[in-house]
């Protein structure tokens, strides 16, 4: 069977897929000072360690393929899925982000 959803309404449905999926996230925030400045990091973390990791200077979010998971039946390009969940990150979190950056769970962990 073959459903058609246009686009806007494919990215509406993508945020409400992320919203009931990551809602009850657990932050740590960690605070770094350097000879550029103070700078934060925050780590988001469900019952399976660091999913999610922002940083505020380069306005950077890190995701894992448990964020991108759910959104697989949406049939999204990579490029698109970056998109759709920076924009959601924004919106949620109200943080900007400039660059999504599909990283290996390890490497958050």
């Amino acid at each position: 069977m073959r459903i058609l959803i246009r686009e806007d309404k494919r990215d509406i449905m993508a945020k409400m897929m992320l919203t009931d999926e990551f809602s009850g996230m657990y932050k740590d925030v960690n605070y770094v000072t350097d000879s550029t400045g103070e700078h934060k990091t925050i780590e988001y973390r469900n019952g399976d360690g660091v999913i999610m990791l922002y940083g505020d200077r380069s306005e950077a979010l890190y995701i894992c393929e448990d964020v991108t998971r759910p959104l697989r039946i949406l049939s999204y390009t990579p490029q698109e899925l970056k998109q759709v969940i920076g924009e959601w990150f924004s919106e949620f979190f109200e943080l900007p982000v400039e660059i999504v950056q599909h990283v290996n769970k390890s490497v958050l962990n």
